[in-house]
């Protein structure tokens, strides 16, 4: 099985901001993390992009968001805290990636993790693979990357690669401008994170 990122990106109405962590926190990372193929959840604050907030789910196979346990609590099986709270975020977009290449699991967030970078580019489905070589090569030089995962979207003739790179330490977006653009091909989302601490006040 090829593994794969369930990566959903969002933002709550600044009236809702509480309760959204309330639901993230006590209902919708417990819930699926439960979820056959589910691996690990991650949460991250935007620093320099939108919207506000990513999560990133590992899963073994994109099967994992087909599976009769997955639809059970899903779109419109979703519980009603959670049809509430999404109706009225914005930015929400929801991808599902499989890894091109060998790909490790997103190292857990903690001391040793500071920032995630999360960039997407368009590319033709034929140059995806020296694309995310072209990707691995440049964002390994980044100074501070400890790791480097691909990911990509099909969509037809056409794939949305993603790019995840975390960092030991703090970063700007000026650090991050060889991967801003790769082989003449410019991202069209390139985010900059810090890891989601509900305690410490992100």
């Amino acid at each position: 099985m090829t593994r794969a990122l369930l990566i959903v990106t969002m933002e709550p109405p600044p009236g809702l901001a509480e309760e959204f962590d309330d639901w993230y926190d006590t209902e919708h990372f417990p819930q699926r993390a439960r979820l056959p193929g589910f691996e690990s959840a991650s949460r991250w604050v935007c620093l320099d992009g939108w919207p506000r907030w990513i999560a990133v789910y590992d899963m073994t196979s994109a099967a994992a968001v087909t599976t009769p346990e997955y639809k059970a609590v899903s779109g419109a099986n979703s519980t009603p805290w959670s049809k509430r709270v999404l109706a009225r975020t914005i930015g929400r977009q929801r991808h599902v990636a499989v890894a091109v290449g060998d790909q490790p699991s997103l190292q857990a967030q903690g001391p040793a993790v500071s920032r995630l970078l999360a960039a997407e580019w368009a590319c033709p489905q034929g140059e995806v693979a020296s694309f995310a070589r072209a990707l691995r090569r440049t964002a390994g030089d980044l100074p501070g990357a400890v790791q480097v995962r691909v990911f990509a979207v099909d969509k037809g003739e056409t794939a949305l690669v993603w790019l995840f790179v975390t960092f030991d330490a703090p970063v700007v977006r000026a650090d991050l401008g060889p991967v801003a653009r790769v082989e003449g091909r410019g991202a069209r989302t390139f985010n900059l994170y810090a890891p989601y601490f509900r305690t410490s006040g992100y």
